[in-house]
């Protein structure tokens, strides 16, 4: 018989004992030999588990701590103002820079009714500026220069507005960490007139100021107004910028206390 039939037909030995195994058997020593994937799973889903319950336990505390808050509310404390107007009586000195011919300066007086804190109105606001102003040079210079005549504006007489005040901004300053100030903020709208020379104009006008109390009866103003008014080639405006002292009469000096409240 050739060799390699010979071989052909034997069966090796090593291979009749690998097929002799049970199948069983062969089983369980693949899986001895695998890598154990299952530990890392469970380790992993207990890891990812304990992030959840992290998680969790966070956003319970976060709710729950809101609920308290809007429960129990923000406490805060607020201080009363000071000083309070009741009766203002104001004598001011104003300059109108708009014109570009004549410079104005005013004198103005004010009686200011105070209902709150809060809220104001400017009964009477008088100005004066007839005879106060000063002439620029640019008539001459163009005159000069140019040969050429400017046309003459009509000067301010004087004007008179009744105003609205809001008083929403109070608050107190340090000087040099020696001088406590006190102070507010206002605005005003209202409506008035402005004389010319020539004639009688409506006007509304809008502005801001500022109060510093020196004593509970007097204090210090500086405020800027527009005044917008109607002529006869359309619509103009008159810059004011003014500084002046104030009376209060009857005035009412509170002390410094908190006033605390809840806020829902």
């Amino acid at each position: 018989m050739h060799p390699s039939r010979h071989l052909i037909g034997r069966k090796s030995p090593i291979l009749s004992q690998v097929s002799s195994e049970p199948p069983d058997t062969r089983e369980s020593a693949l899986s001895r030999g695998a890598p154990r994937h299952g530990a890392r799973t469970h380790g992993s889903l207990t890891l990812s588990a304990l992030l959840v319950l992290a998680v969790l336990v966070f956003t319970t505390t976060a709710a729950r701590a809101q609920e308290e808050d809007l429960d129990q509310g923000k406490v805060f404390a607020i201080q009363a103002r000071t000083y309070r107007m009741n009766h203002e009586f104001s004598l001011s000195v104003a300059f109108l820079p708009l014109d570009a011919f004549y410079k104005f300066f005013a004198v103005s007086g004010h009686y200011v009714v105070h209902f709150t804190d809060m809220w104001a109105w400017e009964a009477i606001h008088f100005s004066f500026s007839k005879y106060l102003d000063v002439d620029t040079g640019l008539k001459s210079e163009l005159s000069d220069r140019w040969d050429a005549s400017a046309t003459d504006t009509p000067r301010i007489d004087y004007f008179i507005d009744t105003n609205l005040m809001l008083k929403p901004l109070y608050g107190k300053m340090t000087l040099f960490d020696s001088l406590v100030i006190y102070m507010e903020t206002y605005f005003i709208l209202g409506i008035g007139a402005e004389k010319f020379e020539t004639a009688w104009f409506p006007c509304g006008d809008i502005g801001v100021g500022m109060r510093i109390f020196l004593t509970d009866t007097l204090s210090l103003r500086f405020e800027a107004r527009e005044y917008i008014y109607l002529e006869e080639g359309g619509v103009d405006s008159t810059l004011y910028f003014g500084i002046g002292f104030s009376y209060n009469a009857f005035a009412e000096e509170r002390p410094a206390k908190e006033i605390k409240g809840v806020e829902q």
